[in-house]
């Protein structure tokens, strides 16, 4: 099991009252080129508390904080107009919430929790501040901190892109591919425009940016493995 050390709260960004599936979830982030549901768990309207992507795979749920955290979604977050955020947890979500919380840190010894908006001011998710709701769950809370996504993009050198260029070499010469790359220590336009084109490859965000989806994509392309995908529909 990876290590978690925080709960991440997120709405699903959808009127008051509106129900969502996780499949419906499921369906929007494939569309984003993410791998399916970034969330791990979902908060449905009625308490129902569901499972979405696998504990063990690290999220798809906030930016540069995917590691080490795992992601908690309620379905709401915007008044019935679909006009402005708002916080429309019901009764029995906030119940569930509550519960789902307190299961998670007790069976991963979790020591931390936070809103999306804490890692994004630019976004109201999860229309609520979830840390002073919780914080008396997490009284070391301040003393911990979170784990950050390890990424690779252009400009960057050393060992790690060695080791990147190296498997983008390995990918190549496995599916037979003529455009050759040579393992560098630098990321360079080249070594971007490269892994452009593993992610279209495996169906990804192509943003040429090595972050956690991109380098579990590499790990499965070289075993022989398809894309991974949350959740088969």
């Amino acid at each position: 099991m990876r290590p978690i050390n925080e709960i991440i709260i997120h709405c699903t960004a959808t009127p008051e009252g509106r129900p969502v599936r996780v499949a419906e979830i499921n369906e929007w982030h494939l569309e984003r080129g993410w791998s399916g549901i970034g969330y791990h768990r979902v908060i449905h309207l009625d308490g129902r508390r569901e499972t979405g992507r696998p504990m063990e795979r690290i999220g798809a749920h906030v930016k540069g904080h995917n590691t080490g955290t795992i992601g908690v979604v309620y379905v709401g977050g915007m008044n019935r107009d679909f006009t402005a955020a708002a916080d429309t947890r019901t009764p029995a979500q906030k119940e569930a919430l509550l519960a789902e919380i307190i299961d998670l840190r007790d069976r991963f010894d979790i020591g931390k929790i936070s809103g999306h908006h804490d890692y994004d001011a630019g976004k109201a998710c999860p229309s609520f501040d979830a840390r002073p709701e919780y914080a008396h769950l997490f009284p070391a809370m301040e003393e911990i901190a979170s784990f950050e996504d390890a990424v690779l993009q252009r400009g960057d050198i050393g060992p790690v892109v060695v080791i990147w260029t190296e498997q983008l070499h390995d990918f190549r010469e496995m599916i037979g591919h003529k455009w050759p790359v040579q393992p560098t220590d630098t990321f360079d336009h080249t070594i971007e425009m490269v892994t452009i084109w593993f992610q279209k490859h495996r169906g990804i965000v192509a943003d040429g940016i090595v972050g956690p989806q991109t380098r579990d994509e590499m790990d499965r392309a070289l075993a022989g493995k398809p894309p991974f995908r949350a959740m088969e529909l």
